[in-house]
């Protein structure tokens, strides 16, 4: 079965399971870095708006030996974790004063996103774009979120100066910012998949050589979800440069983290900034990269440049 026929049979099926009641549709959605997704909705009257399920991964399972019912149940299975717990409806999304504190931001990269950022209000930073969400509800498989365009926007007759500090203000608040050593997540990962297995002082080590290099942290958010634009929070980036006496060197490693370290002239700017781009094209997904390049923080005027080789 080709990926066209693929699609067209999953929404069958669940337009079967689930009546004709309520509205089945399949989109292309623009994502990060110009990637689009096959996105399907599960829409009732009662509600303008819908979880988004992305159908891509499930032809990969199609093709690896997963049956289109097992498919479906998977998927409505999702759909019935992320319901919302209080429905939103149109004229909720119109009323700006209701939605103000939902309003948050994310960093994306500017080029690699030029047709998405035309229907999207965004503000310029360095090379890259704060681009601005709906924070709508958490539910057991995740959050619902809604990206806002330029449509909306002049609905609420707000300016995007102000969508910028309403974000810069809730942002934080909701999704508050997570600085861990490189050690303390590699322990974090080794503990969760290493079971009784699991041997702290073995692990330590093997990482003691970290400590005698410049030692890396992990700066995202609560949720590990879009976290990069942390770096942006008020004091972040200065309170952790001034704890350790050092500029900061910062490591884009997706649109969700960033990695951090002391600028202690251990560290070459051209290398890593090869490390970063090589990386990029082989490890990192293309819808989650966020630059090509480090950037550093400096002390001295609370400012973040960007380092080119």
């Amino acid at each position: 079965m080709d990926y066209a026929t693929f699609l067209e049979t999953i929404r069958q099926a669940l337009q079967t399971r689930l009546g004709e009641d309520l509205q089945l549709v399949i989109r292309p959605v623009p994502k990060n870095n110009g990637v689009l997704m096959d996105g399907l909705s599960i829409q009732s009257s009662d509600s303008s708006l819908a979880p988004t399920v992305y159908l891509n991964p499930y032809y990969t399972l199609y093709r690896d030996g997963m049956s289109t019912e097992a498919i479906c149940s998977d998927i409505l299975g999702l759909f019935q974790s992320s319901l919302p717990s209080d429905p939103f409806h149109e004229k909720d999304l119109n009323n700006f004063h209701d939605m103000k504190s939902r309003i948050m931001m994310r960093l994306i990269h500017t080029d690699s996103n030029q047709e998405l950022l035309q229907s999207i209000p965004h503000v310029p930073y360095l090379d890259l774009s704060i681009v601005f969400y709906l924070f709508l509800d958490r539910t057991s498989s995740g959050q619902m979120t809604s990206l806002i365009h330029k449509d909306l926007q002049e609905r609420w007759k707000a300016e995007t100066s102000e969508l910028l500090r309403l974000a810069l203000r809730n942002t934080p608040r909701e999704y508050p910012d997570e600085l861990k050593s490189m050690s303390e997540v590699m322990k974090d990962i080794a503990r969760q998949n290493l079971g009784s297995d699991y041997n702290e002082d073995t692990l330590d080590l093997l990482l003691e050589e970290e400590a005698n290099f410049s030692p890396l942290y992990v700066l995202s958010n609560s949720s590990g979800i879009y976290g990069a634009c942390c770096m942006l929070y008020k004091n972040t980036l200065k309170n952790f440069a001034d704890s350790l006496g050092y500029d900061l060197i910062i490591i884009p490693s997706s649109i969700h983290e960033v990695l951090l370290a002391p600028d202690n002239n251990n560290m070459s700017f051209e290398y890593l900034n090869s490390i970063v781009m090589n990386i990029n094209q082989s490890e990192v997904p293309k819808e989650d990269r966020l630059s090509d390049h480090i950037y550093l923080y400096t002390r001295a005027d609370d400012r973040i440049r960007i380092i080119q080789s």
